[in-house]
């Protein structure tokens, strides 16, 4: 698979790296877009839920589930041209400082691994295994 980054939307790797989604029959994202799993509430046998008409702030999805991400407390749906665009600015931010990312990364790493070092011999000294 080659992947693509167009000019105003993520790209499908960083789509992709995001692999903690929380699935939904119902989910606001960050764009103000109410997003419905059609399925999800055809499938309710009591009370299901009123579904307001499809606008161009509900959109009604042949899903019984939607997919979402949270990046920066920010609420992101599959699916949505405006939640992609909107994430492009993350996407855009880490790979334009990446190298500052990648040193500060490896300073904490290092400092985490001083840390679980110091606290192995505690146990140690402590005779905990």
């Amino acid at each position: 698979m080659q992947y693509t980054m167009p000019d105003t939307a993520a790209s499908s790797m960083f789509l992709d790296s995001l692999s903690d989604g929380v699935g939904s029959s119902y989910r606001e994202c960050q764009c103000g877009i109410e997003h419905y799993a059609i399925h999800a509430y055809n499938n309710w046998n009591e009370d299901p839920l009123e579904i307001p008409p499809e606008s161009s702030n509900v959109k009604h999805h042949d899903a019984t589930f939607i997919l979402s991400h949270q990046i920066d407390g920010r609420t992101f749906v599959d699916g949505c041209d405006s939640c992609r665009t909107r994430q492009r600015r993350y996407e855009d931010f880490i790979w334009n400082h990446r190298d500052l990312i990648r040193d500060y990364l490896k300073i904490r790493i290092d400092q985490e691994k001083s840390w679980a070092d110091q606290e192995k011999l505690k146990n140690l000294l402590a005779g905990i295994p």
